[in-house]
């Protein structure tokens, strides 16, 4: 089972990132387009960034969604991967049979109603 993710660990995580690079909060926080003290509970693991600026984190220190969030970049993109695959599929087969299912409605309809093309 996958485990919670946690603020403080994701927040370690991008302080790790930013003193590998010897940057200050303040020039992370203007590049990201927050306030110092926003950036700064990021980092201190007191909530979450937005998907925006997660996308941005991610883009600036070129580094995966998967890694930030969770600390390794291998297993679990392919662990996403084919779980979007599998939603998709189920998705797909369950359009189909819907599908199946309004067509043989609409045919009883046109029947009911007389109607021949």
């Amino acid at each position: 089972m996958q485990e919670i993710l946690s603020k403080k660990l994701l927040g370690n995580r991008i302080k790790s990132l930013r003193l590998e690079k010897a940057y200050a909060q303040s020039e992370v926080a203007a590049i990201l387009n927050l306030s110092r003290s926003n950036y700064s509970q990021i980092e201190l693991g007191n909530q979450y960034p937005s998907y925006n600026t997660l996308q941005a984190i991610s883009l600036h220190y070129q580094k995966s969604y998967t890694w930030l969030l969770h600390g390794t970049s291998s297993i679990s993109v392919q662990t996403a991967e084919a779980a979007i695959i599998k939603d998709l599929q189920a998705t797909l087969h369950d359009f189909s049979f819907n599908l199946k299912r309004l067509e043989k409605q609409l045919l009883q309809i046109r029947i009911k109603l007389g109607i021949t093309d």
